[in-house]
């Protein structure tokens, strides 16, 4: 079978998206536009973390990853940059670490000096897969009503930027 150079080049750009974890644009994820899957989760503070008690006032982001991934590890610094940059605002940044103990996730957090970061433990991967997180790292903002508006999978270096354009264009319309 000949393949077009039009075929090889839709190969090519599939293969790099698959090596470099980045999110392929072939349309809006399937979560968008859907409610948020109500959760429950430990904090690595011990509080526990529940959905319901930020919707109607917050923008929340939920960050799904795990210490061993290293698009999560790249990503991580921008997440917490935008946790610090929205802090004194009605949004909710929280990395929802997969799997992994409380230790793990601490010594992580700690070697990257992201320790002010906060982290809810899904150790089961219950929520994760509640969120479609079956590739990571996976974003998800989520409007103060409960709606998915945005996710973003894997790793850019524009990360911060974008994430921060979703949040904010949420926080105007809903203000």
């Amino acid at each position: 079978m000949q393949t077009t150079r039009y075929g090889r080049a839709l190969y090519a750009l599939v293969v790099a998206a698959i090596v470099t974890g980045a999110h392929c644009a072939l349309g809006p994820d399937p979560m968008e536009g859907r409610a948020a899957p109500a959760f429950s989760l430990p904090s690595l503070d011990g509080d526990t973390v529940n959905l319901a008690d930020h919707l109607g006032k917050d923008v929340i982001v939920l960050d799904f990853w795990a210490s061993w991934c290293p698009p999560c590890r790249q990503a991580m610094p921008a997440v917490a940059a935008v946790a610090t940059q929205y802090r004194d605002k009605a949004v909710a940044v929280f990395g929802v670490n997969l799997g992994e103990s409380a230790a793990t996730a601490r010594a992580f957090l700690s070697s990257a000096g992201l320790e002010h970061l906060p982290v809810l433990l899904d150790e089961t991967g219950t929520v994760g897969e509640q969120y479609g997180a079956r590739s990571i790292p996976r974003l998800v903002v989520i409007d103060k009503d409960g709606n998915i508006r945005h996710v973003h999978v894997g790793y850019s270096s524009n990360l911060q930027s974008t994430l921060g354009k979703s949040i904010d264009a949420l926080l105007a319309r809903q203000s």
